[in-house]
């Protein structure tokens, strides 16, 4: 078995995990002015060969002979609630607690906590991507007057109910984009919709500013590391 490549693959693998981190940790803070911005992290597990034996085929360029190395397994989405903040503006909603709003992409309903609404040229409540807000039925809302919102959704023209904002929670929500989201829904319970609010961003700059110098040193380090045993393999095959 060709011994002289685990620490190569070891020391590569372990390279690229910081790689997604550095990337990961990059994205957070491109995003801490981001409305209701949800922070990413990397879940990651360590392959281990079992018994430390490589196994039969003795390939050096098959990972799994390899003793022990990092694998990244997926990016985590943490949905933990930003601060809110008043902006003063009427169509501006902050959830305050668990919920996402829905929003239509053409045939598709995605799902957000992002709520700096406007009124489309046809008197719809939409996103920023001019996708259409949607109430407790999916139903998209028109708005003829300036509306008025109460803390469980219900929206208010004129003194008049005319429809209920959709607030779901998700089960195995998954991110699309900055903050998108799909999921199997169902109506929350428990949210307070706050108008003329914002959620921010949960980056929290400083600790991830504190991330990112931590992983680009660990990043230097695996590539120093990888110059020092290149230069060992090449002193190594000199010398026959």
């Amino acid at each position: 078995m060709a011994i002289e490549y685990q620490p190569l693959y070891i020391l590569s693998s372990g390279m690229l995990l910081q790689q997604r981190k550095l990337e990961t940790i990059t994205n957070n803070l491109a995003n801490v002015d981001t409305p209701a911005f949800k922070k990413d992290l990397i879940l990651a597990s360590l392959w281990e060969t079992p018994m430390g034996q490589g196994f039969p085929d003795n390939d050096p360029q098959n990972p799994s002979n390899n003793f022990l190395y990092p694998v990244m397994e997926r990016v985590f989405t943490d949905l933990s609630q930003g601060a809110i903040k008043q902006t003063g503006n009427p169509l501006d909603l902050a959830i305050e607690g668990n919920g996402f709003f829905a929003v239509r992409s053409g045939q598709e309903v995605l799902y957000t906590r992002k709520g700096n609404f406007r009124l489309d040229a046809d008197g719809y409540l939409v996103n920023e991507l001019g996708y259409r807000v949607l109430d407790t039925n999916l139903n998209e809302i028109r708005l003829e007057g300036q509306p008025t919102f109460g803390i469980d959704g219900s929206v208010f023209v004129n003194g008049q109910q005319i429809a209920t904002i959709g607030v779901f929670e998700l089960q195995n929500p998954q991110k699309i984009g900055r903050d998108l989201y799909t999921g199997q829904a169902q109506p929350a319970q428990g949210y307070r919709l706050m108008q003329g609010f914002l959620e921010l961003s949960n980056v929290n700059p400083i600790l991830e500013m504190a991330k990112l110098i931590q992983t680009h040193r660990a990043h230097e380090v695996y590539s120093n590391l990888i110059r020092s045993l290149d230069a060992i393999y090449e002193r190594f095959n000199q010398s026959f």
